[in-house]
């Protein structure tokens, strides 16, 4: 590929990723988070393969179409996707009641979490959409944030995030035992 043509997609595109499978070079853009929920609605239809073949549809930019539809070179490209979700862990610190979610230089505080909390933010996402549910509860408990917090489609804050989140609502360990 011309340095050329790599130049202009990063202009277009931000950070662009080759994925040489044997023979063959896929280029790939960065996952938003737009792409992270087709591919999940995917899956939740489809299953895992899905995921996999919807992600690489939405990412691919350039490159030898065999690796989208030749299976040899498909799965070994599929394998290496899981690569886009290795993300820096978000860091917790307690102040008071408060929560402040550190992620790399970016950090936010939430309030606590409660039952009715989630509860709205589930019926706020009727059709069970991917993501949705987080987003609306971080509306929600944001007191405050860094500006990195308003991307919605920064899947490099939002996966930690979200996580985060998930650990703040699960601070106790419960374990069920049969007696």
């Amino acid at each position: 590929m011309k340095q050329q043509q790599i130049n202009e997609w990063k202009e277009k595109y931000g950070q662009i990723y080759e994925l040489p499978v044997e023979d063959k070079v896929a280029y790939l853009r960065e996952p938003k988070m737009t792409a992270f929920r087709h591919a999940f609605n995917a899956m939740q239809k489809d299953g895992e393969m899905a995921f996999g073949e919807v992600m690489l549809n939405d990412l691919f930019i350039g490159g030898d179409e065999e690796i989208k539809t030749n299976d040899e070179y498909f799965f070994a490209a599929r394998k290496e996707l899981a690569n886009f979700f290795i993300f820096d862990d978000a860091e917790i610190v307690s102040e008071g009641k408060n929560s402040v979610i550190i992620i790399g230089e970016e950090k936010c505080t939430v309030r606590l979490i409660s039952r009715q909390d989630i509860k709205i933010a589930e019926k706020k996402n009727p059709s069970s959409k991917p993501f949705v549910t987080q987003e609306k509860l971080f509306e929600m408990i944001c007191l405050e944030k860094t500006a990195a917090f308003a991307d919605k489609e920064n899947a490099a804050i939002r996966f930690p995030l979200y996580q985060a989140i998930e650990k703040l609502q699960n601070k106790k360990v419960a374990t069920l035992k049969k007696l």
